[in-house]
């Protein structure tokens, strides 16, 4: 895992975005091979562009560039990523697909409130004030990601046409970028009251049925209001009847025509955040990443401080949970200081390299940078730009991360549970904007309260997955261990979360009665996903656990769950003083164990480590490739003691060896 750490191999370097061969360098064969001598002396990997935006899709002429400079680039020895969309959100071929499909634009079911307080309800296309108006690069008509005909005829379109102008398109490009395609029935202005929408398909009713076993039309009311205890079942189930249509129509399709063409499906969500926006704009993220070869994210800051005070953490959080639940070795993430920009406060080399490091940590691999480089001297590159020496320092220090977190995997014996259903159960859509609070207080609660639990056991330096409910669906309890798909945990933490599926119940009790760690929130299960028919069910294995004393933490005066954790499966990095600004990941490699710790502070840091590994560790400088020996200490049973020195927003890796 680190015999190539100083001098990674290219398939580890980062991925430079870049316009259109025309816009970036021009035509000629001279001068693409100009710029991508500039890209590999910036140390890039590779490029991701796309046809010109110029009369897209429809100019022969631009083909021609684009197909001259991909095979420059393979020649030269970069990889090649191709970006789907004029602009963004992805789905519309720069409008073609509408143009050809009509009947495919998103559309939203509407309640209108009566005088007497019942409602009529309503189909409209979705456009003003969503994010087909209100994204920054143009107001477009979008398509309906829950209609097969919209991502057919969009496939038709681009990967086709790419296809035949870059045959064998697999021996070229690496893979296809797709970006923010999403369901758009949020509206997103501050200050305005809108009609209350929810996503809509004219087929929702029979799907729905089909999959669900009853006529949804019946009770669209309780997914608009609360009218009593059913209102839970049809919320549940209408959330993931669209989970899943988003995943099966949209990311599938692609997935499916990449694989069968030797390429990779990536790009990322929109509105990954948060759990009320994770349910409008896609149902739930589990569900599509499912779809993708390479499941991303985007992070468009570089402050670390505001990455961790604020939501963005939880994004390359939740990607690297369902990456490593699902058996997939690759998360990317289109990285830029695009909120720096804005602000007219540029991140420094420094803060982006404690930028990668938080998202190398939390399960990204993959680097697509939109960082601006200037093509010219130190002197030459304006604000927040750089010269190819100068980004070098950075993309040697995100290839380096590349090779030791692609040399193994992030090991996680703790697991906390998505709460998606009980968002569900509660969530109805709001008349106010994506960016207002959301009004249903238990919604609002369980939110904060999950994004706060990952942030605290972050700060305290406990690895851990996000586990959704369908990864139960094939659990197995081994002694006291939880596998679900491809991973083990000795413990599970339940955040505050009100309701559930029951087979999920049922094996959190099995879990619990072999011995299991199970830990929660005072706010409990006592709802089941199924309908009210089923609560007492979950009620009973909720109350059994906790008089036998099986689920700790959830009453008035048990300690913080993290110091619960810790007691249970003490933590495999330990810090002394203890600081909330360093995240530590444990990489488990074939021959190798490796700590990489990061400060995402200013403050620097000095104190010990103690690691729960055995033998000589040495220290790895991802900014210098350098190698340090170490003076370790006897840590007693709790392993070996290190010395750690971490000025602001710095980072080291401790590796050990010996294995054999």
């Amino acid at each position: 895992m680190t015999t190539q750490f100083a001098a990674p191999p290219d398939s580890c370097r980062l991925i430079q975005t870049i316009p259109s061969f025309e816009q970036w360098c021009g035509p000629s064969e001279e001068a693409i091979r100009a710029k991508i001598r500039y890209l590999l002396d910036a140390g890039a990997g590779g490029l991701m562009t796309n046809v010109s935006l110029k009369d897209y899709l429809r100019d022969e002429k631009a083909w021609e560039v684009l197909r001259r400079g991909v095979r420059i680039a393979h020649e030269m020895g970069l990889r090649v990523w191709i970006y789907d969309e004029e602009g963004y959100p992805s789905g519309t071929a720069g409008g073609l697909v509408l143009e050809e499909a009509p009947a495919a634009e998103a559309q939203g079911l509407i309640r209108l409130k009566e005088k007497q307080g019942s409602g009529r309800y309503s189909v409209t296309p979705l456009y003003e004030a969503t994010h087909a108006t209100e994204n920054f690069y143009k107001k477009r008509h979008y398509v309906n990601i829950l209609e097969p005909a919209a991502a057919s005829t969009f496939i038709a379109a681009t990967h086709e046409r790419y296809e035949r102008a870059l045959h064998p398109i697999g021996e070229y490009v690496e893979a296809f970028f797709t970006d923010e395609p999403s369901l758009i029935s949020a509206y997103i202005p501050k200050g305005r009251k809108y009609p209350e929408t929810l996503p809509w398909h004219p087929d929702l009713p029979e799907i729905f049925k089909s999959r669900k076993g009853y006529d949804l039309m019946a009770f669209r009311e309780s997914l608009f209001a609360d009218t009593g205890e059913i209102d839970r079942k049809i919320r549940c189930d209408f959330y993931e009847v669209i989970a899943d249509l988003c995943a099966e129509n949209y990311f599938g399709q692609i997935q499916s025509w990449c694989r069968a063409h030797g390429v990779s499906s990536s790009g990322h969500l929109l509105g990954e955040e948060t759990l009320v926006w994770q349910t409008v704009f896609d149902g739930d993220p589990y569900s599509c990443y499912r779809k993708f070869d390479i499941p991303g994210i985007d992070m468009i800051l570089s402050d670390p401080g505001k990455i961790m005070k604020q939501l963005y953490f939880l994004v390359p959080t939740v990607a690297g949970s369902a990456a490593r639940l699902q058996g997939k070795r690759r998360v990317m993430c289109e990285i830029s200081d695009f909120f720096g920009q804005m602000e007219h406060q540029p991140a420094t080399i420094a803060q982006m390299q404690s930028t990668a490091g938080i998202l190398y940590a939390l399960g990204v691999t993959d680097l697509v940078s939109m960082y601006p480089a200037a093509a010219g001297t130190e002197k030459e590159a304006g604000p927040g730009e750089f010269s190819p020496a100068h980004f070098r320092r950075y993309a040697d220090y995100a290839a380096r991360l590349n090779y030791m977190f692609s040399g193994g995997t992030i090991g996680s014996r703790v697991a906390v549970l998505h709460p998606m259903c009980s968002v569900w159960a509660h969530f109805t859509p709001s008349n106010r904007s994506m960016y207002e609070p959301h009004p249903n207080p238990d919604v609002r609660f369980i939110d904060a309260a999950f994004t706060d639990l990952c942030r605290t056991l972050l700060q305290h330096q406990i690895d851990f997955d996000i586990v959704d409910e369908r990864s139960f669906s094939g659990a197995r309890i081994d002694g006291t261990t939880l596998v679900l798909e491809a991973r083990r945990y000795q413990v599970l933490i339940l955040p505050p979360m009100d309701t559930l599926r029951v087979g999920t119940m049922e094996t959190i009790a099995r879990f619990a009665e072999k011995g299991g760690g199970v830990f929660a929130h005072a706010l409990l299960p006592k709802y089941a996903a199924e309908g009210p028919e089923n609560d007492a069910r979950i009620r009973s294995m909720t109350e059994k656990m906790r008089a036998d004393g099986s689920l700790g933490g959830s009453t008035p005066d048990a300690p913080p769950l993290v110091y619960l954790v810790k007691s249970r499966v003490p933590p495999e990095c330990h810090l002394a003083p203890a600081t909330p600004d360093i995240l530590c990941a444990r990489i488990e490699g074939k021959n190798e164990t490796a700590f990489f710790l990061v400060n995402t502070s200013s403050r620097e840091y000095e104190g010990m480590g103690t690691f729960r590994e055995a033998g000589q560790p040495v220290l790895l400088d991802p900014v210098t490739g350098a190698e340090h020996a170490v003076d370790r200490e006897k840590g007693g049973d709790a392993g070996v003691r290190v010395r750690l020195s971490l000025k602001s927003f710095a980072s080291i890796f401790v590796v050990f060896g010996g294995k054999g």
